[in-house]
């Protein structure tokens, strides 16, 4: 059964650019497919990344099960990616729904979204479709569905000023996340939204990859702790908040609602219309209040370790909007920053050094956003 989808995908993906338009469509049971935010393009150290979320509903009485999923250029019929097997389950979520370890099953009545990147270097189409190759219910053959139509945006903005000096810091992010920041959904005023899709978390580290002088269940023994926090570019300031006090040990910071996770905060309102969050910000020192004018590498606050946080850190990220949880989040790239290695085992921060760049790997970063969990190094 396994040779007959592959080559029921083999033949699927080759045949995308030439099906007539006049075709008679499948009456199998399907998907519901949607893509709720348009995808936007980022400068990575692997070239220019789109990334996007594709939702697909079942409203059948039955599962089920996803074989492959591709983006297609929607005008020439290109294939840019496709995602089957573990690839494929490694990006699937069944939203309210536990992940099992290698199962691409949607159940009767549920939604899962797949978390997709592809490459836009050479190719950048204007708009893309989506081919999803599934098995119905009842024993039925493998079908193919096409749809979620959707215009890619390129825009990233003016690249940005660093957030903070000197370093080494560790750029805290990964895609494959469950509990990730691009995998967070917020549900607010009736629109499901992902404001941290490019958000990163600041660590600090020292030469051996401790993130604290002593004890790290004290915040201020943190390396991080009480860091200059900088405007990354001319702004306004639009958001202020700074009543929440700090756990005295990260081992008893309590649960904390939507509403106070993100601690104290600045949000600043960029020129091209983006808005700009920093998040976990120390009580007492903020520096700006709302309608102030900032300029790059301004301080506005300080790190630490207010809100839903594992340790002393800075959140940031940039949205569409000016609000912390229903905005849509935004790609950003940094102007320059040195890039010292990476941590490809994230469990290993605070207790090993990182690994050092690959051989051949430029070390002077230049408009980009950091890669997942970069151990980078800011000017001072």
């Amino acid at each position: 059964m396994k040779t007959a989808m592959n080559l029921l995908v083999t033949c699927a993906l080759a045949a995308m650019s030439i099906v007539p338009a006049t075709s008679v469509p499948s009456l199998q049971p399907s998907f519901d497919l949607r893509v709720l935010d348009e995808p936007h393009a980022a400068a990575t150290d692997a070239g220019t990344q789109v990334f996007e979320e594709l939702h697909l509903t079942n409203f059948t009485d039955s599962p089920l099960w996803l074989i492959d999923v591709a983006v297609v250029d929607a005008r020439g019929g290109q294939v840019l990616a496709h995602f089957d097997g573990e690839a494929l389950t490694r990006r699937l979520a069944r939203i309210g729904t536990p992940a099992t370890s290698g199962d691409a099953t949607v159940p009767s009545g549920s939604r899962a979204v797949v978390y997709i990147e592809w490459p836009a270097n050479a190719h950048r189409p204007r708009a893309v479709e989506h081919v999803v190759t599934y098995a119905p219910p009842h024993g039925a053959p493998a079908d193919v569905v096409r749809g979620a139509r959707t215009a890619v945006s390129y825009a990233a903005g003016a690249p940005l000023g660093p957030p903070l000096r000197g370093g080494p810091w560790v750029a805290v992010h990964a895609a494959s996340w469950a509990r990730g920041h691009r995998r967070v959904f917020n549900a607010v005023d009736g629109q499901a939204r992902i404001p941290g899709r490019f958000a990163i978390d600041w660590i600090r580290v020292d030469d051996a990859g401790h993130t604290a002088r002593q004890h790290p269940d004290i915040p201020s023994n943190w390396l991080g702790y009480g860091a200059d926090v900088l405007a990354v570019a001319d702004a306004t300031v639009v958001t202020v908040r700074d009543d929440m006090t700090e756990s005295p040990r990260v081992s008893t910071n309590p649960r904390h609602a939507l509403a106070d996770d993100a601690g104290n905060f600045v949000t600043i309102r960029l020129a091209d219309g983006r808005y700009a969050f920093y998040e976990h910000l120390r009580p007492g020192s903020i520096a700006v209040h709302v309608g102030d004018r900032v300029h790059r590498g301004e301080v506005l606050a300080q790190l630490g370790f207010t809100g839903a946080s594992t340790g002393p850190h800075l959140h940031f990220h940039v949205s569409d909007g000016p609000s912390r949880v229903g905005a849509e989040g935004r790609p950003f790239t940094l102007a320059s920053f040195e890039l010292l290695g990476r941590y490809d085992d994230i469990s290993a921060l605070g207790k090993a050094p990182w690994a050092e760049r690959v051989e051949g790997e430029s070390e002077q970063r230049h408009d980009e956003w950091p890669a997942e969990n970069a151990v980078v190094q800011f000017p001072e």
